[in-house]
């Protein structure tokens, strides 16, 4: 078996990013996007990836749009929890009117998960406990397969807390929020160009920091297990009959659009006192459905 699974895939997203075996390469992708990997501390994951997970929905699910739908219902692709923050991650390909929305409420739902968490609370004198103390900083990344901004060809962007009248930063960076744009060819490091390289094709070039690479060795389908290319194999076909079914939609849908813009200018052409044997040669409509029109 040759070739790799998609990084952007559900799986293969999940799978490099969501391992407890793998958090070498979370940590790398932190570090390489916002800088502070060093001081973030153990990792844990809180969405960890698991093939039995995919093999209960395929069964669970009664056929393709099923598959598909219960698919695209599994949006927060990653999180995971530091001792002093917590990360989040999702790969958005094809363009949703409200990802923008959707990527802000991810992130906050993550900083907002702190709070009131146990054993993480600060003590006041008395000895109760302060809810909001356990709230951290948020690091979430947005992997982007289509133009998102307009007006530049940054493929990275960094949002956080700001005021650009004052030209002051809030103070300490709660919210994070990255969006990495592989459709833009302007990155600014190194490690992040090999990012974007993985991303896009699933390969690391040989200079490549060694997490990126054992990212890219682990979707190679040759090291996928058995019940992993079973569940990739009825997840593509669920995917490419779906497709199917759009497009097939979409063009009945502009038959139908098509005809009633007949119907309508042959209706108009009537109306001016044109006759039935024009309209029907104007329209392309036959005559039978022009008299129809005139009933």
């Amino acid at each position: 078996m040759t070739g790799r699974i998609s990084p952007t895939s559900d799986l293969g997203f999940k799978k490099s990013l969501a391992s407890s075996e793998n958090k070498d390469i979370l940590r790398g992708l932190i570090g390489d996007f916002f800088g502070v990997w060093p001081a973030l501390g153990d990792i844990t994951i809180t969405s960890p990836y698991s093939i039995k997970a995919y093999q209960e929905l395929l069964k669970q699910a009664n056929g393709t749009e099923q598959v598909v739908a219960k698919l695209r219902q599994t949006i927060k692709d990653v999180s995971a929890d530091f001792k002093v923050a917590g990360f989040s991650a999702e790969a958005q390909i094809s363009k949703s009117i409200y990802f923008s929305k959707r990527s802000i409420y991810y992130a906050c739902d993550s900083f907002c998960a702190n709070y009131n968490k146990p054993g993480e609370m600060e003590q006041d004198y008395d000895g109760s406990f302060l809810l909001y103390s356990s709230l951290k900083p948020v690091y979430h990344v947005n992997i982007i397969g289509y133009p998102h901004f307009v007006g530049d060809d940054d493929a990275l962007r960094i949002f956080k807390f700001y005021d650009p009248v004052r030209n002051k930063s809030f103070g300490v960076d709660y919210l994070n929020i990255a969006y990495f744009e592989l459709t833009k060819n302007n990155v600014e490091s190194e490690n992040l160009r090999h990012w974007w390289t993985y991303f896009k094709t699933g390969e690391a070039p040989d200079n490549a920091p060694e997490y990126i690479r054992k990212a890219s060795r682990i979707l190679d389908k040759a090291n996928l297990t058995k019940e992993e290319r079973d569940v990739i194999n009825q997840m593509e076909r669920a995917e490419e009959i779906y497709k199917e079914m759009i497009y097939t939609a979409r063009i009945e849908g502009e038959k139908i659009g098509e005809a009633k813009e007949k119907l309508d200018i042959a209706r108009n052409l009537l109306q001016m006192g044109m006759p039935v044997e024009q309209v029907a040669i104007a329209t392309k409509l036959t005559t039978d459905e022009v008299r129809k029109l005139m009933q």
